[in-house]
């Protein structure tokens, strides 16, 4: 089941390519307006580019997650996720997978950019920077697949659903940046590890608490 909704939701994204279109022109915004806006030399590029980095990854993210449960709204499906022989939180955990899948493709697909439009020199430390991405990941899908379905059915949702989730991502922007500004200035691994242990302690503990408290959501 888990792997169904998610295969069906990330086939459904990238055939429709609304969300992807969107996402990936709001990145090409922000990376255009920090690029023209900021003359940085080595040493500063280093220091803010974790900042730009997260802020681009994000907010990019929270458009599409935002719209996760949007499809089975307007087709009248809610209530066959209600009906199915299945424990709840195997349908968040499916569309908790599909949505962290489609952020990581963004991702992929704009961090050559941050590369090309300033000249970053970090290629090397590329399979770092895949991990961090995918703890911040995870833990930005867990929250905002959850926030999702609380939001999806009231009138405000576009408001409402970056008003809950964003004070609790704090603690994942907040790792995800010091962890790549670690990365980007060279440091030992041990001198930023703690960051990336913080970010897979929330994943673990976001995942969990979604996990549990779906059912209720869904039920309401």
């Amino acid at each position: 089941m888990i792997q169904w909704i998610a295969w069906k939701d990330l086939l459904s994204e990238l055939r429709s390519r609304e969300n992807i279109s969107s996402m990936f022109f709001f990145a090409l915004i922000v990376i255009l307006i920090f690029s023209f806006s900021f003359s940085m030399d080595a040493k500063s590029s280093r220091e803010l580019m974790p900042g730009i980095i997260w802020i681009a990854f994000g907010f990019t993210g929270i458009i599409g997650l935002g719209k996760s449960f949007l499809a089975e709204v307007h087709n009248d499906c809610m209530e066959y996720f209600q009906m199915l022989p299945v424990p709840k939180g195997a349908i968040y955990l499916g569309k908790f997978a599909g949505n962290a899948l489609f952020m990581l493709i963004v991702e992929i697909i704009l961090f050559p950019m941050f590369i090309l439009f300033f000249n970053l020199d970090v290629l090397e430390k590329t399979p770092m920077i895949l991990l961090i991405s995918l703890a911040a990941t995870i833990g930005l899908s867990a929250l905002g697949t959850l926030f999702s379905a609380l939001t999806v059915q009231i009138r405000a949702r576009e408001v409402m659903f970056p008003i809950l989730l964003l004070p609790l991502a704090v603690p994942i922007f907040i790792g995800a940046v010091e962890a790549t500004r670690g990365v980007f200035n060279g440091d030992p691994l041990p001198l930023y590890l703690d960051w990336i242990k913080l970010l897979i302690v929330f994943d673990l503990i976001f995942v969990t608490i979604s996990f549990w408290v779906f059912e209720f959501i869904l039920d309401y």
